[in-house]
């Protein structure tokens, strides 16, 4: 009975590692092509958060897939992971000991990882005279996803 529970772990582990490498090599590709599929910045960002001290293997994931999304839709090169490291290192630490839930929490720092990012995008734009975002009814579509799928995380 044992060797089966062990068996069992073994593909839930395997099928894990079959969907990580589908979600980070083919998920941006075909949001680059559906404009309704999201980026999934915030989400992606409280993966790295949650993770960063514990699994080195979903944090290098989760940054692959930043950078595989960041040349898809032609962003700034390593912005997002600038980003989600600055509110690890200022916001992460504070929020985690005033709020209680994980819930709220996660809901937060997805905000604060969504609205961080794009007003760097927006800086971004404002100094180099560009266009890579449109602050737009998608984009708050965008963010109205991620705070859907932060919840149920």
């Amino acid at each position: 009975m044992r060797k089966r529970v062990d068996i069992d772990s073994q593909e839930i582990g395997f099928l894990k590692w079959v969907f990580l490498v589908f979600a980070v090599a083919f998920y941006p590709l075909l949001a680059s092509i559906y404009t309704m599929l999201p980026p999934l910045i915030g989400v992606v960002g409280l993966i790295i958060i949650y993770n960063m001290d514990r699994n080195v293997v979903y944090v290098l994931a989760a940054m692959l897939y930043l950078l595989n999304i960041e040349l898809n839709f032609s962003l700034p090169v390593l912005l997002s992971i600038f980003s989600i490291i600055v509110i690890y290192v200022s916001v992460y630490p504070s929020a985690k000991l005033m709020i209680r839930c994980q819930t709220c929490l996660s809901l937060f720092l997805i905000i604060v990882v969504d609205g961080f990012y794009y007003m760097n995008l927006f800086i971004y734009d404002f100094i180099f005279s560009s266009s890579t975002v449109i602050g737009d009814s998608v984009l708050l579509f965008y963010i109205m996803l991620d705070l859907f799928l932060g919840f149920f995380l």
